[in-house]
């Protein structure tokens, strides 16, 4: 099956959706967005379907077992089928959690999303990986599940607020290192427009080569396996952590060029904040190697893929055991406690 990636205006959403081949259209909305955009995104012009509303917790929080609970009972009580179509209306953690329900429900149903963050633009929203979090960490129940459509409508980012305008710019930093001219784009501070677009088409070619991460796609995951561990102990937002992730890393098995590269992007991006989160305080080496255990990109019992940048556009996946990156983390504490970009 294959995503439809499409720009589209405002006004053109309902037109979307009623273009649909379905009876019933069921729909999953971030309650923050829904509040601002609710009576734009006018439901009842959605015609001849049966039209069913979930509203979701915003962000991260929705992703848990309860929630997705919730959901699916909602959905079956009300009576849906194979051939019902689900919609997705907001950021990433929306996308995981809508996509995993539509994987589930019924054994699989198709679904759209409408991305509303730049993170969820360039990132989340493509490709498939839909998930809810575990208490032992993040997207650790999911499943790939393509989306038929990505609808992409740059209004959204009108207001967007801040904080989640830099976690994109974050997700959109770890792209600079895939790809040269996601690379060149940036630093030539091209227009956001056009870097989004760069962004998805990369996501998507990769993901239509390696749909089940067995292979290249595995580089999209730089800097998450640090990202992960950070994004749970400082409750930061994941484009933001992804960044640290990728710092720390490069910090730890990379080379000086790869931070000078990382400080150069993150100045093009205009992302503030110029300390770790650990900045100053104790360098957490337990709690990262507890939830690095529990990865979803753990290689075996006793090792971990890691991700690393030769050069722009020049990826190696390599093989680390936990006791390396223990040994390394243990020997750069004291250095790592005064980190800065």
């Amino acid at each position: 099956m294959k995503t439809e990636i499409k720009h589209i205006e405002f006004d053109s959403i309902i037109d979307e959706i009623n273009k649909i081949q379905t009876d019933t259209v069921l729909i999953i909305a971030d309650h923050q967005v829904w509040s601002l955009y609710s009576k734009d995104i006018l439901l009842e012009k959605i015609e001849n379907k049966k039209v069913l509303f979930w509203k979701a917790a915003d962000g991260e929080k929705v992703k848990n077992i309860t929630d997705f609970q919730n959901a699916i009972e909602f959905f079956l009580e009300k009576g849906i089928h194979r051939n019902a179509h689900l919609i997705v209306i907001g950021g990433g953690a929306t996308s995981d959690f809508g996509g995993f329900v539509a994987a589930t429900i019924l054994r699989g149903i198709h679904w759209s999303v409408i991305p509303t963050t730049l993170l969820s633009m360039v990132d989340a929203s493509i490709g498939g990986k839909v998930a809810i979090n575990s208490k032992s960490g993040k997207n650790l129940l999911g499943a790939f599940h393509l989306p038929d459509n990505v609808w992409i409508c740059p209004k959204f980012l009108e207001t967007l607020p801040e904080v989640e305008k830099n976690s994109g710019m974050g997700e959109v930093l770890k792209y600079c290192f895939l790809d040269y001219s996601i690379y060149d784009l940036v630093i030539r501070k091209t227009e956001m427009s056009n870097i989004i677009d760069e962004c998805a088409k990369f996501k998507e070619k990769l993901t239509k080569e390696d749909l089940k991460e067995v292979g290249v796609r595995k580089m999209l995951n730089l800097g998450h396996t640090f990202g992960h561990a950070i994004e749970f102990i400082y409750n930061i937002p994941h484009g933001e952590s992804v960044m640290w992730g990728i710092a720390l890393l490069f910090k730890l098995f990379g080379t000086e060029k790869n931070l000078n590269d990382i400080a150069a992007l993150k100045k093009a991006l205009e992302i503030p904040g110029d300390h770790a989160p650990w900045f100053n305080k104790e360098f957490p080496i337990d709690k990262i190697m507890m939830y690095l255990s529990k990865d979803k990109k753990i290689s075996a019992l006793s090792s971990i893929d890691l991700v690393l940048i030769k050069d722009i556009g020049n990826v190696e996946v390599i093989t680390k055991s936990f006791d390396e990156i223990q040994a390394t983390m243990e020997a750069s504490k004291d250095e790592l406690k005064k980190f800065t970009l």
